[in-house]
């Protein structure tokens, strides 16, 4: 009888140590996977184009990004998290824009930094706003952009703004009466632009006098050149890229046409590519430039010479760096990578201090008040001409 007692006795201890020992497995497990859980990366996805027809001006903004995000993760990523840096291409389309937003909400990502023309926002914005997926856009400014839903942002200001500025630009520097309107006919932006040029250029004074129309991938522009030189204006707006724009002043030079051209956000250092000398003398509108001398962006010019060895190429790639840096400031004040407390973060932010500004949001996730500037195409550089604030 004892001898029994004994051994259920002894039996009992083991059953008793081994619940012990597995308990302690399970915590030492559960502290594991804690550990691994916060070394897991939050994924954040850059619609952005490395093809197609937009590829090359977007080029810096990818750098940018890469410069970004490792500026995040030296500081210890988001939410005590690294940041993975996922580049989605675009393919330069809006068709291709909707497949890499769908591609991000496979993959299941934190949030969306993207995209940079305003008709790829547009396509990507309104699947993400479903999926209840962050977004910021750098530098799409058209005003539809943010509409599609409480989750799409922007760091940039939009067209309403830069048209009626240079729209008063031209009627005050140059006391311009006339103007001939040249848009890209399949460009969201372009038409965009165009709308608010032509509203506050002939409600300051001045008259529309000619609009023509062309598309985005064109590279023969005589035509229509050839009604503007009929037309004779005093100015030529021309709401476009870097690509086609260089193009078209180069051709109308060409063809003499020595008007003074303005344009907007989609104009940068690129159109000394296609336009070469006959682009200096002519201004544009923008969000940014390197040579403005705050703290933040001599700090910004100094790691990107570090990382690529080069001056900053693009001055509105500068927006993707605040967008990523704002993006981990909502994180931070949220204490979490979930999206939806992230999403209502960024609706909360106020005076945001970005390198291209400070950032407040309104109820629609625009900027309050973002400042813009005037840059003169000078020789074989833009120069900063002036600033301009709402």
């Amino acid at each position: 009888m004892n001898k029994i007692k004994f051994h259920f006795f002894y039996l009992m201890v083991l059953i008793f140590s081994s619940v012990n020992i597995f308990s302690a497995y399970a915590r030492t497990d559960a502290a594991i996977d804690s550990r691994l859980a916060l070394l897991k990366p939050i994924k954040i996805a850059f619609i952005l184009a490395k093809t197609g027809i937009a590829a090359r001006t977007v080029l810096p903004f990818l750098n940018m990004a890469k410069l970004a995000v490792e500026e995040i993760n030296k500081q210890g990523g988001l939410s005590g998290q690294p940041v993975e840096y996922i580049i989605l291409d675009n393919k330069s389309t809006p068709i291709g824009s909707s497949m890499a937003a769908e591609e991000a909400v496979r993959l299941q990502v934190t949030a969306v930094i993207g995209a940079i023309w305003s008709s790829h926002s547009l396509a990507i914005a309104p699947i993400l706003q479903k999926a209840k997926i962050p977004m910021i856009t750098p530098s799409s400014t058209n005003p539809r952009v943010t509409l599609a839903g409480n989750y799409i942002f922007r760091v940039c200001f939009i067209d309403s703004f830069q048209g009626k500025i240079m729209a008063i630009f031209a009627r005050t520097e140059f006391d311009a009466r006339t103007s001939v309107v040249l848009k890209i006919l399949n460009e969201e932006y372009s038409l965009t632009l165009a709308e608010f040029f032509i509203r506050h250029f002939e409600k300051n004074g001045g008259k529309v006098i000619g609009e023509k129309s062309y598309k985005v991938k064109d590279i023969d522009f005589v035509e229509i050149l050839k009604d503007v030189k009929h037309l004779n204006p005093e100015i030529v707006y021309i709401p476009g890229y870097s690509r086609d724009s260089g193009l078209l002043i180069r051709q109308a030079d060409l063809m003499g046409i020595h008007t003074v051209f303005l344009g907007g956000d989609g104009w940068n250092d690129q159109i000394y590519v296609y336009g070469g000398k006959t682009v200096e003398g002519n201004f544009y509108s923008s969000q940014w430039h390197p040579d403005i001398s705050s703290p933040g962006s001599i700090y910004l010019n100094k790691i990107y010479m570090l990382k690529y060895g080069t001056k900053i190429p693009v001055s509105n790639a500068a927006l993707i760096y605040d967008s990523v840096m704002l993006l981990a400031d909502a994180a931070k004040r949220a204490g979490t990578s979930d999206p939806g407390k992230i999403r209502k973060a960024l609706a909360e932010t106020k005076e945001f201090e970005g390198i291209t500004g400070s950032i407040t949001f309104d109820e629609n996730g625009d900027p309050i008040n973002k400042a813009g500037i005037i840059m003169k195409l000078g020789q074989n550089a833009p120069i900063f001409f002036k600033t301009v604030k709402p």
